[in-house]
């Protein structure tokens, strides 16, 4: 169904970029191609210094353009954007993904549907750098059903599957919701940091997930988030972040199958970490991290591939006290570094 074009709220789009000039124009595009007519697009260019700025400029009065004097990173960038957006309803988008026609106005119905919503996401398919579909994205049944989820249940999906399914990209917030929660705490969470926020707003606000698939999200093996993946020797943030919400009386509102389950991501997690230290010849680190786990954290949940990462864990016990082996890390590498099709996707045609 349209949107009443009567009670039309203004939408709010903002596009952080910083040398975005390959896929900008594909992405403004698709921004301003949206059937949802009361938009405005505001671009916050991160002080490029490629062709991005020429680029806006060819589109004229049809986008705002702001640059900073400095780069801000992403979500600095994006809190600045977010200072001076006129909108009731604010999205930001990537400057490198493409947004189906429909997107703004599905979502814009939702939030009108819902008026107790903070945030709405919706479903995306996954594209590589030439634009071939390579994946979509599927939702775990607790938060399927496109209603409004609270933050028990959604806190419990995200314990279980980690954060698969609220996809920064395709978020729609409320501005009145980013005034009450406040900014994205990039300095203190970095590239967590849309994870965080998305917390902050379901401690306080229902969350929406809308069942189909409305934006078109290009996948890097070298974007900013997988390189901070690859070869990482620190805990991933996420576990940080989730610490922190359970620690202040969130643990009380969650599923035991939910705590196991995170506990066993984090056991996955200090796999991994062993894995990069001994690609990196640390092994001491590698020792240390294999210290840290646990192998029956590691058997405790279905929500891993628990018993392909337990026969790991055993090899690692062993490679981690002898000299290393060339081939046995070049192995690793091919092995949990290739480029991989994003968690919760399923194949692409």
């Amino acid at each position: 169904m349209p949107v009443n074009l009567n009670a039309e709220p203004l939408v709010s789009i903002i596009v952080p970029v910083f040398n975005g000039e390959r896929y900008l124009r594909e992405s403004l595009d698709s921004i301003l191609g949206q059937t949802y007519p009361r938009t405005e697009v505001l671009v916050m260019d991160d002080a490029s210094t490629d062709g991005t700025p020429r680029i806006v400029a060819s589109y004229g009065n049809n986008v705002r353009y702001r640059r900073q004097r400095e780069n801000r990173g992403i979500y600095g960038n994006s809190n600045d954007g977010i200072a001076v957006a006129r909108g009731e309803l604010v999205a930001v988008y990537h400057a490198d993904d493409v947004y189906l026609p429909t997107v703004v106005e599905r979502e814009v119905r939702f939030l009108l549907d819902h008026p107790e919503v903070g945030v709405v996401f919706c479903k995306d398919i996954f594209i590589d750098p030439l634009g071939h579909e390579c994946g979509r994205l599927e939702l775990p049944p607790e938060v399927r059903g496109g209603r409004a989820l609270s933050f028990p249940v959604l806190l419990d999906a995200l314990l279980k599957y980690k954060n698969r399914f609220l996809r920064c990209p395709t978020a729609m917030v409320r501005a009145s919701v980013y005034r009450d929660v406040g900014v994205y705490r990039d300095e203190e969470f970095r590239n967590s940091s849309d994870m965080e926020m998305w917390l902050r707003i379901a401690r306080k606000y229902p969350v929406g997930i809308l069942e189909e698939y409305l934006v078109r999200y290009r996948h890097f093996h070298d974007s900013s988030s997988s390189r901070y993946q690859r070869l990482r020797t620190v805990p991933e943030r996420y576990f940080r972040i989730m610490d922190l919400y359970l620690q202040n009386g969130a643990r009380d509102l969650v599923s035991r199958e939910a705590l196991a389950a995170h506990e066993a991501h984090r056991a996955e997690d200090h796999l991994m970490l062993a894995v990069n230290s001994y690609i990196l010849d640390r092994r001491g680190e590698a020792r240390e991290n294999l210290r840290h786990l646990h192998p029956g954290r590691i058997l405790a949940s279905s929500r891993i591939e628990r018993w392909r990462l337990f026969v790991l864990f055993l090899i690692l016990q062993v490679l981690v006290h002898l000299p290393r082996i060339p081939f046995a890390a070049k192995l690793f590498y091919r092995r949990w570094h290739a480029e991989k099709y994003p968690k919760g996707a399923s194949r692409g045609a």
